[in-house]
């Protein structure tokens, strides 16, 4: 039957799949999380840790790789308009994933959902060519089922240092550190931030080669 609200439903809305299940991607995980590709991405001597929505004009497509270690909202463009975020990392040598925040005080529902979206987003820009280097990033123990899903082994992989001067966040921090150098082996980490001494000393311990970058407000702060 026809009605007068039918030449409506020719097209479908445009939030019609804001949760992007219409693209799924291969996956290892209980919980659907994707599974990344491997890829060989040697890493230029000189490259820079620049943030996801520089200017595309000040970009060096043989060095500079996006890095998403902002507030959240900085980055949501990435999910919520995939092709937006697309079209802006495909300006670099490379792209980090997005770093969806991980709470302890958060559901864990929320966190896995934080976890896919990563992943998911790694994935699509992974399928349209571009040089992906997966950010790793956990709560507590807890997290640890979920937060290392999709992760190739041997491979690059980046995350940021915590503010451990607190004691209880040093000690999430060391033991998500060491859980993710057992369950990853990962060739290279890209560190943003400064790792402490024994924190360092682990990585050397698993083999991992370890790249510390400055962050941004660090620099600004040596310079003054």
């Amino acid at each position: 039957m026809t009605t007068r609200s039918s030449a409506n439903w020719l097209a479908k809305p445009g939030g019609f799949d804001a949760l992007h299940c219409s693209l799924l991607f291969p996956s290892a995980s209980s919980y659907g999380i994707p599974r990344l590709e491997t890829q060989d991405c040697a890493l230029p001597d000189d490259f820079r840790l620049l943030p996801y929505r520089s200017r595309l004009d000040r970009l060096d497509l043989r060095r500079d790789i996006c890095h998403c270690f902002l507030d959240d909202y900085r980055f949501e463009s990435t999910w919520n308009q995939p092709e937006v975020g697309l079209r802006h990392v495909s300006g670099y040598f490379a792209a980090c994933s997005p770093d969806f925040s991980l709470y302890p005080s958060w559901p864990r529902a929320a966190q896995i959902w934080n976890t896919y979206r990563s992943r998911w987003v790694a994935r699509f820009w992974q399928e349209r060519g571009i040089k992906v280097i997966p950010t790793v990033n956990w709560s507590d123990a807890q997290s640890f089922e979920f937060c290392f899903d999709g992760l190739r082994e041997r491979s690059i992989l980046a995350i940021s240092t915590a503010d451990c001067r607190r004691p209880h966040v040093e000690r999430r921090f060391a033991a998500g550190l060491q859980a993710m150098l057992e369950r990853c082996r990962p060739a290279t980490l890209i560190v943003y931030g400064r790792l402490k001494c024994r924190h360092r000393d682990a990585c050397d311990a698993a083999g991992c080669r370890v790249i510390e970058v400055a962050p941004a407000w660090e620099r600004l702060r040596e310079i003054a």
